[in-house]
């Protein structure tokens, strides 16, 4: 992620925000908690085993990581 204008490239999405979560030492728990998702969940999630993400947790991931825009390749 680019940290001047808050962007990332849609390719590793799922990464920045792993090591964004690493990095701001957030809690997975909290976090799934706040979602409304098991951590176990969250957590497949995170680590890319779903085939397919609700956009809206997504979005809300990005907004409390501070991702702005998503640059789509």
């Amino acid at each position: 992620m680019s940290f001047n204008t808050g962007t990332c490239s849609s390719a590793n999405l799922l990464e920045e925000i792993r090591e964004l979560i690493k990095d701001n030492r957030l809690s997975v728990s909290k976090l799934a908690k706040e979602i409304g998702i098991s951590r176990k969940a969250f957590s497949r999630i995170i680590n890319e085993h779903n085939k397919f993400v609700d956009m809206d947790i997504i979005v809300y991931l990005c907004k409390k990581l501070g991702i702005k825009a998503i640059v789509i390749e």
